[in-house]
């Protein structure tokens, strides 16, 4: 018995070393059982070596079975993420699963920090990386597989998050995540690295849900706002007068319009930039130009104290934020209001053309997105024109540019020739000249001469206009420095500069391009000036066509004048000389009474008194004698002071009523009296017309005794 017994041990050992101890107890507590049994009942060694058999193929299967279980709990073992959050008041909380809530609603606690692992990634390469929004901080440095992003202990909420997958998981997975955000409650999902949650408002996040999702499967809900935020970029400027403002966001306005203050100052900075990377500008400052490096982020470009004008700026951003965004801004100008948009660090302003700043808006855009607004004419400057003159006596000037004047003062100029410089756009230029005993010359263009050369013949007037492409953008703008009158005003596109029929010829001459929209002062009245006859003299027409009565505020001060007594007329003209030096040109006319005693000829004033006693004894201010007792004077005062005024000899100017001398309002009196010298030429006629109409003096009632013209009252 105990041999039999020791053979069943013997074999039951073999089998033990292919089967786990587990299933070896199984059979030996059962294998001796049936041996015990077997031998009671005197059955032989076969049958007992039978059942150890089937007692092993039992086990076998047995084994077979836990192989196939381990191989079926394998494969129930499926790629997941596992989150939890740090709560107010609560802190770490237990971790959950994908798509479920972490964190708490309805309680108004904060989240302040997350970790976030995936669980049984064995079959792709990559991770799970994740940053946040705190606040104060901003955005954190991404961290990844159950790292914490936030804080704890500094009581600071989580205001946003980013989530995104890498490797070969970003290829075939992915993931979505929602907030719950105070004041907003859930928004939509997000996914992929978008932001979610909110920036700009304060507002804490209170929960997250996060899940994965197989490429090209469905997101869990609506994706159309997953984040909120009140701004993006910020601005302010510092304004004449007034210093800095107050911050304005995406678009809105910093400085003033309507105002004529100048902007001097800017600072730009991104607010909670969803990406990496910064901005950049740099402005165009009055005497200084284009600052020669980029300033960022909430640093002053400009100047302050030290008034000096902002005219132009250039923004742009930098890293994947320029990737991601375009930036647009236009500026208020003065005399041109708001321009178009300008983007990405082109120029929006003026140049050379010394014209300020008042006004910016700044926005934000995501690529793809249409512009804020109108794109064009978002910066001005001059165009490029070349000219050269060539001047009676000395022949041609160097070739200058851009409004620079060419010329000789005291010399008049007998040709010129123009041509467009290096432009933005295609065209030509034309130029016609009125040439002394010639007149209007044809239209030559591009480096061609109009004029004469070597003839003694001067240019009095030109005309000169542009064509093609470049004058749908430009205006072509010059003024002429007329022999006697000095500047005349701006005259653009073909309108006449300078002066014909008057003998004058042009000495100095400046052409500019300006962008169409400028508000130079042109055309004007002033812009050139033609003589014609009447009664035997010239009279003055502006560049309207209007007879000019006074033409002092045309032609200025000049050196000397005639003075000109119609005893007919009771007229007094003004006369000064034309190009050639005679006295024909009608500058003024001052209404007069004279006395049929008042001499014909031709006198030269020998003396001046500021009062003088006259008949009567009368008295008169701002005298000048003509010849013996004849003087130009006011109307007479009864003393020798200008409240005792003849109001009825007053009201007669304009008639003969004087004893011989000539009677004038104190106002014209006194305009002979300081302008006209001793020895001017006094002409004294009868019986023929005057150049200009007729003055007449105001009528005065009888207890207005003062002259209304006198200065010194």
């Amino acid at each position: 018995m105990k041999k039999m017994i020791s053979i069943i041990i013997s074999i039951f050992m073999f089998v033990s070393m292919s089967t786990n101890i587990y299933a070896i107890e199984n059979i030996a507590e059962e294998t001796n059982e049936q041996t015990i049994d077997n031998i009671e009942s005197n059955t032989d060694l076969n049958n007992i070596k039978e059942n150890l058999d089937e007692n092993v193929d039992d086990n076998d299967q047995s084994n077979a079975n836990e192989e196939e279980n381990k191989d079926d709990n394998h494969e129930e073992k499926i790629l997941s993420i596992e989150y939890q959050t740090h709560i107010e008041d609560y802190g770490w909380q237990a971790s959950v699963t994908e798509g479920n809530v972490s964190g708490t609603t309805g309680k108004s606690k904060r989240l302040e920090g997350i970790k976030i692992s995936l669980k049984n990634n064995e079959s792709y390469t990559g991770d799970i990386e994740y940053r946040t929004h705190v606040q104060d901080y901003g955005w954190q440095n991404w961290v990844s597989d159950g790292q914490m992003s936030g804080t704890t202990g500094e009581s600071k909420r989580l205001e946003a998050i980013q989530i995104e997958l890498t490797g070969e998981l970003a290829n075939n997975y992915d993931v979505y995540y929602r907030v719950h955000a105070q004041e907003f409650g859930w928004l939509d999902w997000a996914k992929n690295g978008e932001s979610s949650g909110t920036a700009g408002y304060s507002y804490r996040l209170e929960a997250i849900e996060i899940k994965l999702v197989e490429k090209e499967g469905s997101a869990p809900g609506s994706t159309a706002r997953p984040f909120h935020q009140k701004y993006y970029v910020g601005y302010q400027t510092h304004v004449q007068d007034y210093g800095w403002q107050g911050m304005a966001y995406d678009g809105s306005t910093s400085g003033t319009t309507g105002r004529s203050k100048r902007l001097e100052g800017i600072q730009i900075k991104l607010e909670n930039p969803l990406y990496e990377g910064n901005i950049e500008y740099k402005t165009h400052i009055q005497d200084i130009g284009w600052e020669t490096s980029w300033t960022s982020n909430g640093s002053t470009s400009g100047t302050t104290g030290k008034l000096k004008r902002l005219e132009a700026i250039q923004i742009k951003l930098t890293g994947e934020m320029a990737n991601q965004y375009n930036i647009y801004y236009r500026v208020h100008a003065q005399d041109y209001g708001w321009l178009g948009w300008a983007s990405n660090g082109a120029s929006a302003g003026t140049e050379g053309l010394s014209k300020r700043l008042e006004g910016i808006q700044i926005k934000l855009v995501k690529k793809g997105e249409a512009a804020p607004g109108s794109t064009g004419g978002a910066f001005i400057r001059p165009g490029n024109i070349r000219y050269q003159t060539s001047t009676q006596g000395i022949g041609w000037n160097q070739i200058v540019t851009n409004g620079t004047s060419s010329g000789v003062t005291g010399k008049n100029i007998e040709a010129i020739q123009l041509s467009l410089g290096e432009n933005d756009y295609d065209g030509s230029i034309e130029y016609s000249t009125h040439v002394q005993g010639i007149g209007w010359t044809d239209y030559v263009g591009n480096d061609e001469i109009s004029g004469t050369i070597s003839q003694s013949k001067r240019i009095e007037a030109i005309k000169i206009r542009i064509s093609g492409e470049i004058a749908h953008y430009y205006d072509i703008y010059y003024r002429v420095y007329s022999s006697r009158y000095g500047w005349l005003d701006w005259a653009k596109n073909d309108y006449i500069s300078g002066t014909t029929g008057g003998s004058f010829g042009i000495e100095l001459i400046q052409v500019q391009l300006f962008p169409k929209g400028i508000s130079l002062s042109c055309n004007t009245a002033r812009t050139s000036l033609s003589f014609v006859n009447s009664n035997g003299l010239m009279i003055c027409k502006n560049a309207q066509g209007a007879i000019v009565n006074d033409a002092q505020s045309y032609m200025g001060k000049q050196s000397s004048y005639v003075l000109r007594v119609n005893k007919s007329t009771n007229v007094v003209t003004v006369l000064i000389k034309n190009g050639n030096g005679s006295y024909n040109i009608a500058y003024k006319r001052f209404v007069c009474s004279v006395g049929n005693a008042t001499p014909l000829g031709t006198f030269y004033t020998p003396a001046k008194y500021r009062w003088h006693t006259l008949m009567g004894p009368s008295y008169g201010q701002w005298c000048t004698r003509i010849v013996d007792g004849i003087l130009f004077h006011s109307v007479f005062y009864s003393k020798q002071n200008n409240r005792t005024l003849s109001v009825s000899a007053y009201n007669k100017l304009g008639t003969t009523a004087s004893h011989g001398c000539v009677r004038l309002t104190c106002g014209d009196a006194k305009w002979i009296y300081d302008n006209c010298a001793l020895r001017t030429q006094v002409v004294i006629v009868s019986g023929v017309g005057d150049p200009l109409s007729k003055p007449t003096a105001a009528k005065l009632p009888s207890w207005h005794t003062w002259d209304p013209t006198d200065p010194t009252i």
